[in-house]
């Protein structure tokens, strides 16, 4: 019966747009479409970590958006919180690293001369500052396919140094951090790229190391090894590998391997190699690393653009800020919506009209009794539809909680309805089927199963809940 009915009505429905119909609202949407910074995120997790659980703030706030309604909480309970404190901390920490790479890289190249024959090992050379890197990136990215990018190590370190440059209140942001998985993400992402703009530090440290040696002492550049044919074979194939960005049009950057073999009368020589490996580092390391630090810019950019809040916290923060009782009953028409009574409650429709449009600003034109539609009530419930261009109202008894079925019903319904609007209205109900307010454990079983839901696409509202603001 649920695939028929209102449910096929709806879906052949044209989906019904709506505006937030004040330039306000507007203004806050345009806000959230610039996305949320990440001291912001941090600021809003802080303060709701501080909420109470119940307050609002003395005037209510406007519109349907999800994000701009939370930025306009934020502002209005202070942003002042120790989001830029810890976001300019967290820069400090990636400079800081920043450093110590570039010198650990001019330090590998060094390590790769022989003092005594005044040569640069070019096989020692790549496997520090250019093999390693890459096992390492390697390494990194495998673990990226199993967990959240966070960094690792390094990651932690970084975690650790911002924790300790941004003060008193350090602890208290990354446990807010570690308790808010969006958060989590936006900074996994966040280090992730200062984590490749340091690596790409340590190939411009190796590269300045090599030119320094060039530049300040006399040295050639060889290999040896005691296995003649299988070292030069290999060399062979890596230097092909490598110069093949640029070897059909700067083939004089192409070293001889075979003529840079160290023998026991070796006197230096291999200058083509200086060109090669300064090519290979910029172009297989720092410019990889560089496309890296860009595309998690890009993953943070997208996390913080459209924030879900989605959060248990962040949904409950959603309907107290939504369950504001909106003035007098209008006097004018208000958007028509068709109620669908779960179970057969026969509530007292006079009396919850009028809760309908103070609360919903939704005008129930429309009646409806989901378990017994059938083929016989077609012409009815289209004629209702007609009728009801705001959405759907799902009327339940706060009792009847049954989690498999309700789940199916809001999933059914929701697919139908298009870009309706879909509301949960949740209540108890006199002898005399006059609505009644919702006792506390029933409250909190609704609302944790709502919680639960990976889709925010429901408005849950709970008789009972209302404020005393007025428009």
């Amino acid at each position: 019966m649920m695939d028929g009915g209102v449910f096929g009505l709806l879906g052949r429905r044209v989906a019904v747009d709506f505006s937030l119909g004040r330039a306000a609202g507007m203004e806050r949407v345009g806000e959230a479409m610039r996305g949320w910074k990440l001291q912001e995120l941090i600021d809003f997790e802080v303060a709701l970590a501080a909420w109470d659980g119940e307050s609002r703030p003395a005037r209510p706030i406007a519109g349907e958006d999800r994000g701009a309604v939370m930025r306009a909480w934020l502002r209005a309970v202070g942003a002042g919180g120790p989001g830029a404190a810890w976001e300019s901390a967290l820069g400090w920490a990636g400079r800081l690293l920043g450093w110590v790479t570039l010198v650990a890289g001019f330090g590998a190249a060094w390590s790769a001369l022989d003092r005594r024959l005044e040569g640069v090992h070019v096989v020692v050379f790549l496997a520090v500052t250019l093999v390693l890197p890459w096992l390492v990136l390697l390494g990194g990215l495998a673990a990226w396919v199993f967990r959240p990018p966070g960094g690792g190590a390094l990651g932690g370190a970084m975690r650790m140094l911002a924790t300790k440059f941004s003060g008193k209140q350090g602890r208290a942001v990354m446990a807010r951090v570690e308790g808010s998985p969006e958060l989590a993400r936006v900074l996994g992402w966040r280090i992730a790229g200062k984590l490749q703009g340091a690596a790409a530090d340590f190939h411009v440290g190796a590269v300045v190391g090599l030119w320094a040696m060039v530049f300040f002492r006399k040295v050639g550049f060889y290999w040896e090894t005691t296995t003649a044919v299988a070292m030069e074979r290999t060399l062979e194939v890596l230097v092909r590998v490598l110069s093949a960005p640029w070897s059909g049009w700067l083939p004089r950057y192409v070293p001889e391997v075979a003529e840079s073999r160290r023998t026991a009368d070796w006197a230096g020589g291999g200058q083509d190699w200086v060109m090669f490996l300064g090519l290979a580092l910029v172009l297989w390391g720092i410019v990889p690393r560089l496309l890296l630090a860009g595309f998690a810019r890009h993953r943070e950019w997208r996390l913080r653009r459209d924030p879900a809040f989605q959060s248990p916290a962040q949904r409950r923060l959603w309907r107290v800020l939504k369950a504001v009782l909106r003035g007098d009953e209008p006097e004018g028409p208000a958007d028509g919506a068709l109620v669908i009574d779960l179970g057969g409650i026969g509530p007292d429709r006079e009396a919850l009209r009028p809760v309908f449009l103070r609360r919903l600003r939704m005008n129930p034109v429309a009646w409806e009794t989901l378990d017994v539609l059938d083929g016989g009530r077609e012409a009815a419930a289209r004629a209702a539809l007609e009728r009801a261009p705001a959405g759907v109202v799902l009327l339940a008894e706060a009792w009847s909680l049954a989690p498999r079925g309700i789940e199916d019903t809001l999933r059914r319904v929701r697919a139908s309805a298009g870009e309706r609007r879909v509301v949960l209205y949740v209540a108890d109900f006199g002898p005399d089927g006059k609505p009644c307010a919702v006792a506390a454990a029933e409250r909190t079983a609704w609302q944790d199963f709502i919680d639960a839901r990976a889709a925010t696409d429901v408005e849950l509202v709970i008789h009972g809940e209302e404020s005393a603001w007025t428009d």
